[in-house]
């Protein structure tokens, strides 16, 4: 069965821990650079891997020639066994360096992934291209003089050095074959040659230290290289999907918008055109209504999810009570449908979550499943797993192809809807969950094939039990509404109208006005300072939310409830607007103003 974890597809972060001879970071990096480096640390190992291997064989042959010609200037020993026994231990050394590369080549797809096993296989060929420098002198140098001494120490500061790309690529390899070599020489000469001058003593060490600090040099640089060409790709990567997004946005809400507006358009002109009452025409004009406002409402969700405004408040919460609404909702849809709706250990459960968003992330899959299951069963079922809580939703749907389980997260994409007909969902509900979840720190897995079902699986912490929430002091003997007074303040005159018949008819006192000058000189005139102000954010060209509760503040020296009614959904607004206003955003339900009304005054009277 196909497994697809979101987190996965969020990060994508290759975060493997390597041991310091395989990835060392380089000193004084930029916290930028040092952030894409930890993040891409197992590409930029394999791209490291791929840089050196390209380059390891033509090392090969020229260290070859090098180390084959040194001793014909030593052609008086040909007949030595020092001069026989150097060529046999090369042409052993080269021929093992020459069957490894030249396997690799031939399985090149197969062992390139395998960085670790070649990481070891070249150290070993360095080890013994060490060995094999390190024991020059003692065979050939014996008693030479200064001056041969000096033209063979630069012939190997020469072969030291070809192996550029491994300093650093691999600097550990490169140091591995440099330092016993230097060491060794160095030795030599300190012990055979000791009236040899003083620079020839120094040469060895000069050059070992000064090729280390180069190689770690290069090492820095190449990483840096590396990882900000890994960046660029995936910033380009990023800026493409991004690209695509936006147009299947503007696509799909303008399509998305303009049937049920369409649909709610005629259905308007009929009720308009005849006097008798027409129930059936109101419910289908509430559902096109109803579509719109789906719509919007979940545009409305991604973009507070994208300005980072919204906030888990987690609580000891009942699991069963959370997804109980959830429940009754569904029934009456599944039953419609002949499906059953399973539930399983949920009673007695407790767990540590925002209530709110959790609702929110198990609405949006449980309507997905029921969108995409035609036949069998919806289940829902809670398990303990130490100390955390899972959370399953399964289905008996259609199930999603493995190829597409990374894109059904993305907004505006849905499978199997190519008509884009509005009931089967706008492809924004599984989007809205991934973002929540991660909000939220909910890790959750989707699995899925196709024809059979899908399961979502949520990881919540579990708690021992409930805690009792502190009860809010309601005033009981009136009704919230009767003594409710509300300072309305919208240039929209429909706005203003529509919204104090409604409160109006609740009971409220309200007084509605479309700029702020004739509100406050209506506040001064009564004396008293209203239980709320409900404002839109721009009123006029230069008054504001903000303007208008500052002045209405500084008038009473209190602060006042004020709750922002805006139709301004710009991930930067919703970013700038303060923690402690309510904001609501049109299109607004009267429920949906009633109950905010009722929190906020209720938040007062605590």
């Amino acid at each position: 069965m196909g497994e697809f974890h979101p987190r996965a597809l969020t990060c994508r972060n290759n975060r493997a821990r390597l041991g310091a001879s395989h990835f060392t970071n380089p000193p004084a990096m930029p916290e930028t650079l040092r952030r894409a480096v930890t993040e891409n640390r197992e590409r930029i190992l394999q791209e490291r891997h791929n840089l050196f291997m390209e380059e390891v064989g033509s090392r090969m042959v020229l260290s070859f020639f090098i180390a084959a010609a040194l001793p014909l200037f030593f052609l008086k020993l040909r007949t030595e066994p020092p001069f026989i026994g150097w060529y046999t231990v090369l042409l052993c050394v080269a021929a093992q360096s020459f069957f490894l590369i030249r396997f690799y080549n031939a399985h090149r797809e197969h062992e390139a992934p395998k960085t670790r096993k070649w990481h070891r296989l070249n150290l070993y060929l360095a080890v013994i291209w060490a060995i094999l420098w390190s024991s020059f002198p003692y065979l050939f140098l014996q008693g030479a003089t200064p001056v041969t001494l000096l033209t063979c120490l630069v012939i190997l500061s020469v072969a030291t050095s070809i192996p550029s790309v491994s300093m650093g690529v691999y600097p550990d390899i490169f140091i591995s074959f440099i330092t016993p070599v230097y060491l060794a020489w160095l030795a030599f000469i300190l012990i055979y040659v000791p009236q040899a001058p003083g620079i020839i003593k120094i040469i060895p060490l000069a050059n070992l230290i000064s090729m280390i600090v180069f190689s770690l040099y290069v090492h820095r640089t190449q990483i840096s290289t590396i990882a900000l060409r890994i960046e660029a790709e995936q910033a380009k990567e990023r800026a493409r999907k991004a690209s695509e997004s936006k147009t299947r946005f503007l696509a799909a809400a303008s399509h998305d918008l303009r049937q049920p507006l369409q649909a709610a358009t005629l259905y308007a002109a009929m009720l308009k055109n005849n006097a008798d009452p027409q129930p059936d025409i109101v419910d289908k004009l509430d559902t096109a209504i109803g579509s719109c406002n789906e719509l919007l409402g979940h545009l409305l969700m991604l973009s507070r999810l994208q300005s980072r405004r919204l906030k888990p408040r987690k609580r000891i919460i009942s699991l069963l009570d959370t997804l109980q609404p959830i429940l009754d909702e569904i029934r009456p849809q599944a039953n419609a449908k002949q499906l059953a709706v399973v539930t399983k250990n949920l009673a007695g459960q407790h767990v540590f979550a925002d209530g709110v968003m959790l609702a929110r992330i198990v609405r949006n899959l449980v309507n997905n499943a029921l969108k995409y299951t035609e036949r069998g069963h919806i289940r829902i079922a809670a398990r303990q797993q130490d100390n955390q809580l899972l959370l399953d939703i399964a289905d008996t749907g259609i199930g999603i192809d493995e190829i597409y389980q990374f894109e059904v997260f993305d907004e505006f994409m849905q499978i199997d809807n190519d008509q884009r007909s509005i009931q089967n969902g706008l492809g924004l509900g599984l989007a809205i969950v991934s973002r929540l979840a991660a909000l939220c720190d909910i890790p959750f897995n989707m699995q899925s094939r196709k024809g059979e079902g899908t399961t979502f699986t949520l990881t919540l912490p579990a708690a021992a039990s409930s805690q009792t929430q502190p009860a809010h002091n309601v005033v009981n003997a009136l009704p919230l509404f009767e003594t409710l007074t509300v300072l309305l303040i919208d240039d929209d005159k429909r706005v203003t109208e529509a919204l104090s018949s409604l409160l109006g008819n609740l009971g409220a006192t309200v007084t509605a006005h479309h700029s702020l000058e004739p509100a406050m000189q209506a506040l001064k005139k009564r004396g008293a300072p209203p239980s709320v102000v409900i404002t839109d954010d721009q009123i006029g060209p230069h008054t504001n939310a903000g303007s208008v509760i500052a002045a209405v503040t500084a008038l009473f020296r209190q602060p006042i409830p004020a709750l922002i009614i805006t139709g301004n959904t710009d991930p930067q607004f919703i970013q700038s607007l303060p923690e402690d206003i309510d904001v609501l955003f049109k299109p607004v339900a009267a429920d949906t103003l009633t109950a905010k009304l009722e929190e906020m005054m209720s938040s007062k009277k605590s």
